[in-house]
């Protein structure tokens, strides 16, 4: 009895410290630029963390909604809230104001729209709480609330997750593919190069790689500062099942005309990640940017070109400057390193690059379709390798897999992972030895300099 009374105890014990911490959380507009974020736990707890970096947004436009309660924002961005005597609560909260800076590799916090609409990124609301010396996870039930008249439309209206959350009263396009929400003051050509693109390029992903997205995707366009505000800003953010295109500046309407190719090739790009998140579990390019931002490019560059939406001119022209722009960064960085000191489009024209490589040795008279047989065997992993691999690892497995040996294989990654003296000498000296299925042996002369 004594035994049994013990394991009871142990079971009881493990289940408690197990336990997740629950409770509930509203968010609620409270008039056109201010907001109300209340969390509200089943038990108390000693702090409530913010853990998504944002540069400037919580210093400046956050504010506890009770005196007694202190809101510390760390210098990446990130913050706490704790009660200023040191008690634990259950309920706290901040009151926002609308923040619109684009930031740097990062979602938008507001997206505005001309009519009054708002596009609201959630993942900047989630976080930890700090119970019993420790850092927990928390999960709470929630609920979104607009203003009077508004509609809030989202991909889960119970869930604080990370979401874009749309309040407004714009009316709902709805096809079989997608749930689309437009700014009217979105320029027509933006508007029409994205709304024609997506389908065409559902369809393409369709047609090679067998991919059907599970669930309609839900779009929204703003352009509530395109006229407002200077300069020229077009931002694209994916997250699952959720694409939101922002433009601000009055020069963002003319990439428009400007460049017929580019909304539909950025629609593409963004598409394209919602495919990668599906089949690669959100794992794609957790280790290295470059694997799912220069694997989103090359293949939106191939299906722009495929599907009418781009020029040959324009074609040959994205792949150009992805070379030329590749070969001035990697004098200065690496492909591995840029993202930490902020040179993100390093990651993309390199990684596009890179791919263009790989498809032009599988397959020289067209480097498209190398491109495209290349990242259907990445598809064609099983779950289990999928889930247990790293990225840039099953692009090596694969690369193995179509016929590279381990020189080749090699050469890449130290493509990769160094900076070259003459950025231009090794993208030839790493298109040689890939073109080359017995490839010579380097000389110290051909390697890529460090």
């Amino acid at each position: 009895m004594r035994q049994l009374l013990g394991l009871v105890l142990c079971t009881l014990f493990a289940q408690s410290a197990f336990a997740e911490i629950t409770g509930r959380f509203t968010f609620e507009r409270l008039e056109a630029d201010v907001w109300r974020a209340k969390y509200c736990f089943d038990e108390p707890v000693d702090a409530l963390r913010f853990e998504r970096p944002v540069d400037g947004m919580r210093a400046t436009h956050w504010r506890p909604l009770l005196p007694e309660f202190e809101l510390t924002v760390e210098e990446d961005g990130s913050a706490n809230i704790t009660h200023r005597d040191g008690a634990a609560f259950t309920c706290t909260g901040v009151e926002v104001d609308s923040f619109t800076e684009v930031p740097v590799k990062n979602y938008m916090a507001f997206s505005k729209f001309s009519d009054g609409g708002m596009s609201v990124y959630m993942g900047y609301y989630t976080g930890t709480v700090f119970k019993d010396d420790e850092w927990q996870e928390y999960k709470v039930s929630a609920s979104y609330r607009g203003m009077e008249g508004e509609r809030v439309i989202t991909r889960d209206l119970r869930a604080l997750d990370h979401q874009f959350v749309y309040f407004g009263k714009q009316d709902v396009v709805e096809t079989k593919d997608a749930i689309t929400v437009v700014d009217p003051a979105m320029p027509e050509a933006a508007r029409n190069g994205i709304e024609q693109s997506l389908p065409e390029v559902g369809r393409m992903l369709s047609r090679m790689f067998h991919y059907t997205p599970r669930e309609p995707y839900q779009v929204f366009m703003a352009a509530g500062e395109l006229l407002t505000t200077e300069g020229s800003h077009t931002k694209g953010g994916t997250l699952k099942n959720q694409i939101l295109f922002t433009l601000k500046g009055k020069k963002a309407a003319e990439w428009a005309i400007k460049s017929t190719d580019f909304y539909p090739t950025l629609a593409a790009h963004e598409l394209l990640h919602l495919w990668q998140q599906e089949v690669w579990l959100d794992q794609l390019g957790n280790d290295a940017a470059w694997m799912h931002e220069g694997a989103a490019d090359a293949l939106a560059f191939e299906l722009m070109y495929r599907t009418g939406a781009a020029t040959k001119e324009q074609y040959k022209a994205q792949w150009q400057k992805a070379e030329t722009r590749c070969a001035d960064f990697i004098r200065e960085t690496s492909m591995v390193r840029a993202p930490d000191e902020g040179k993100f489009e390093v990651v993309y024209r390199c990684g596009a690059l890179v791919n263009r490589l790989v498809g032009e040795a599988l397959s020289p008279a067209d480097p498209g379709e190398g491109i495209f047989q290349f990242w259907q065997a990445m598809a064609a992993w099983d779950a289990v390798t999928i889930k247990e691999t790293q990225s840039v690892e099953l692009f090596k497995k694969t690369m193995e897999k179509l016929g590279f040996n381990n020189q080749q294989i090699i050469a890449l990654g130290r493509f990769t992972g160094e900076q070259h003296a003459d950025g231009q000498v090794s993208i030839d000296v790493l298109r040689k030895v890939l073109k080359s299925r017995v490839p010579e042996a380097m000389t110290a002369t051909e390697a890529p300099a460090p």
